[in-house]
């Protein structure tokens, strides 16, 4: 089978991951934060860009020490392992996370939300997951490789939970003969 260079990078970025069994929100999360390079937070409260129509977004504070993936609330089991495993592909592939910047005075990740809608239409639409975001080629191309890793992600784990071999021969082999 021909692998296009999307598929390939997509490969290489799940080849170096330890895949938790079961694959879970919180067992993922935990695999982020070992890998993330700065301390990593999990929102599920109120989206801090309401305007946004997103399942997850993976975020930056540079006023901070930590940075934040926030998930949907709404999303429960395997909708929302899959949209944090969309954002953990693009930590994993190199792609950059939108900016958060809080408003003046502002230290709460509550006070985040209150941003205005003119400062949401502008720059932030570059790397969201969102149906109203552009639809130009690099955009697409971004979200296609972190949906793919999610997909692939997903099905990896899937394959692994069902696998029913034992890794000892003898073990093996006496479950076979059974």
């Amino acid at each position: 089978m021909i692998q296009s260079a999307r598929d390939r990078k997509i490969r290489q970025a799940l080849a170096g991951l330890s895949v938790p069994n079961p694959l879970t929100v919180d067992t993922l999360f935990a695999v982020m934060r070992e890998r993330y390079p700065r301390p990593l937070e999990l929102w599920r409260g109120t989206s801090p860009f309401p305007s946004l129509h997103a399942n997850a977004l993976w975020l930056t504070r540079p006023d901070h020490e930590s940075d934040v993936v926030w998930l949907d609330p709404a999303l429960t089991g395997a909708a929302a392992t899959h949209s944090l495993s969309h954002e953990f592909g693009h930590q994993l592939m190199g792609h950059k996370p939108l900016v958060l910047h809080p408003p003046a005075g502002a230290d709460e990740p509550e006070a985040y939300q209150f941003l205005s809608s003119d400062f949401l239409s502008g720059c932030l639409f570059g790397r969201a997951r969102s149906h109203s975001g552009p639809q130009d080629p690099e955009y697409v191309r971004i979200e296609d490789e972190a949906e793919g890793f999610a997909f692939l992600l997903r099905r990896t784990a899937a394959e692994r939970a069902s696998d029913t071999r034992h890794h000892d021969p003898l073990v093996d082999r006496l479950h076979h003969s059974l």
